[in-house]
Parts: structure tokens; sequence; C-alpha cells
């Protein structure tokens, strides 16, 4: 992925450079530019190119870099917490599955707070009896009813909060989930509310790693320019929340 790190001084400007660096029309170019930064502008299927692109851009006076899609972390990279605890000059976490972390507030360098929405799908049966003239003639009126199993499918948009707590040239990213997270060390500050829970956490990491930058563009909808197809057996709300945190971290 050819990414824009950042919003370029001039649209104008961008646009033509992106047009010409990609053999596009200066309209196209500029529904590319149209939205946050950074972005992705281009998806290629080998690095070389990117790297090309890139570097031209850059010559142009734009912040273009290289995201790799196979290098975007998940989950499956990250640590998951599980619980908290916040000492005098660390968070010490508990993941999910059973390990410990500690990060010192003062080496943590980003955090992204976000918000991963996804679709959720159900399935239900259910079997409604309904009068039968035939089924009372063949019967002689001893059964009167036929039975049909009905199949119903719902779909409910699922909202999940998060805090990526990056620490400066450490890997992986400490991942703390709204729903995924046991309170109780909060204490007399527990609420009733995972949000509220979850607000009190975000507020005190912020406090704490008072140095470190902090991003909340992924609480906003929108996207992040064009994005390439999501792989198989991933999760499609993942897969973009995923990128887009991989693009927020580009920014110095």
């Amino acid at each position: 992925m050819v990414t824009l790190v950042r919003a370029p001084a001039s649209l104008d400007g961008a646009a033509a450079s992106l047009g010409a660096r990609q053999g596009i029309s200066a309209y196209e170019a500029r529904t590319r530019l149209a939205g946050d930064f950074p972005r992705v502008v281009a998806v290629l299927g080998e690095r070389a190119p990117a790297e090309a692109q890139a570097a031209g851009l850059r010559a142009d006076g734009l912040s273009a870099a290289v995201l790799d899609g196979a290098a975007v972390a998940s989950d499956r990279q990250r640590d998951v917490a599980a619980s908290l605890a916040f000492g005098a000059g660390a968070v010490v976490a508990t993941m999910r599955d059973g390990r410990t972390r500690e990060v010192a507030y003062g080496s943590v360098g980003l955090l992204i707070h976000g918000v991963r929405t996804g679709v959720a799908t159900s399935t239900e049966e259910s079997t409604v009896k309904s009068f039968s003239a035939g089924r009372a003639i063949l019967t002689g009126g001893l059964s009167m009813r036929s039975s049909k199993t009905v199949t119903t499918t719902k779909s409910t948009e699922q909202r999940e909060t998060f805090v990526y707590v990056i620490e400066r040239g450490v890997e992986p990213a400490l991942a703390v989930y709204e729903r995924g997270m046991n309170y109780a060390f909060l204490g007399a500050a527990l609420a009733p509310s995972s949000m509220a829970n979850f607000t009190t956490v975000l507020t005190r990491l912020r406090e704490r790693c008072a140095a470190a930058r902090y991003d909340q563009r992924l609480t906003r909808p929108g996207g992040f320019g064009l994005l390439p197809l999501c792989p198989p057996g991933k999760d499609p709300a993942a897969w973009k929340s995923d990128i887009a945190a991989a693009l927020v971290a580009l920014e110095p």
C-alpha cells in the first residue's frame, strides 16, 4: 500500500503529483486524497513498484510511505490484556493467556484510541403451525394443522472500543478492549457499564503516559483511502481497523 502519512500543504499540487505518478486523471487523484490522513492512495501487488511510486511522491514534496499488508499486526500478534494493575511507574498487564507484561509509562510513544465496528449475523429456526384444510380432510378432522420450519437471519452491528498502547521500539502493542477486560482492578472506581470502566482506564493511561502521542482518529467513522481486499479467514471489520492502526503508527 502506498500511503500519504500527512495531509499535503496543497491539495491541487498533491493531486497533480498523484495523477502524474499513477497515470490517472486529476479528478480521480482528488477522490483518492479526499478524507482523513494518513490514507492509502494505491494498492499494488509487489513492493518494488510501490516503493518506486512512494519515492516519486516524496520527490514531489509529499509524505509518502509504503505499508506491507502482510506485515500489518492483528490480535494474533498483539498482547491482548484481560486485566491491568497501575503502579507508580508502570502498568502491569495480565494477558488472556495468563502471561504478564510490564509497560513503563515513560516508554509509551503512542496511544491509539479507536472503535472497531462489525456486523454479527445469527440464524434462528422456529416452527410455525397453520391450519391445513387438506390435512383435515385426509385425517378426518383428527389433525387440522400443519407445521413448517422457518429460518430467520438477523444482523446486528457490534462496536468495540479499544486503545493500543505502543512502546517506543518495542513490539507487540498492548491491546485493551472495552468488553474483553475484567475491571475488578478498578476497585472503588468500578462502574456498572463497560464503557464507563474503559473510559476510566483510558483516562489513567493518558494521565500516566503524558509524553505519549494520543490519536483518536479511529473513533470517527470514515475511511483511510484504498484498502486491499480482506484476506480469506479474517474478519473484515478487524482487518480494516488493523490497517487503520498501522497507518496511524506510521506517522512520526
